[in-house]
């Protein structure tokens, strides 16, 4: 036997019962958990991309709009709502407040914290960010109707809520 009979011994050893039950098992139905990990790759590649045109990244955009909806936060109330790690986030606030973007301020009820908010800059580069987000949604849920867009909006609005506490 030569090393190339060999080889192919083995590899058909190795593959043959999985081929042949492959071929016998029903299709797999991917589990919704597949399909949203799949979805949510290819979304934030569209985001992504959308927002570089603009120079943001999407973790600043999720900042700038949960401030905008919900500040002024302190920065672990903001780290726990997008689940983002402490020192990555006080990096992010850094540069959004270098940016002109976000102010910290005292929190007069507990000194030893400050408040996150945005400015009117971090305002008006929201407003381009959303619309940067509009046109990168609209493509990706393209094959739906209007009706079924407004439907997948509040699943996912209930399940956000389920899964990240809002």
């Amino acid at each position: 036997m030569n090393a190339n009979d060999y080889e192919s011994a083995v590899v058909a050893a190795i593959l043959g019962p999985m081929t042949s039950a492959r071929r016998q098992a029903p299709p797999a139905k991917p589990s919704c958990g597949v399909l949203l990990f799949r979805l949510s790759r290819a979304s934030g590649e569209g985001l992504g991309g959308a927002l570089a045109a603009i120079d943001m990244k999407a973790p600043e955009f999720a900042i700038l709009h949960h401030l905008y909806g919900e500040g002024p936060i302190s920065q672990q109330e903001l780290g726990r709502a997008l689940r983002i790690h402490a020192s990555n986030l006080v990096a992010m606030i850094d540069q959004l407040e270098g940016d002109g973007l976000v102010i910290r301020r005292r929190d007069p009820d507990d000194r030893r914290r400050y408040l996150l908010e945005l400015t009117d800059d971090g305002i008006r580069r929201l407003a381009d960010a959303e619309r940067a987000a509009r046109e990168a949604e609209a493509e990706m849920l393209a094959p739906l109707t209007a009706a079924e867009r407004e439907r997948l909006h509040r699943y996912l609005t209930r399940l956000a809520g389920h899964s990240c506490g809002r």
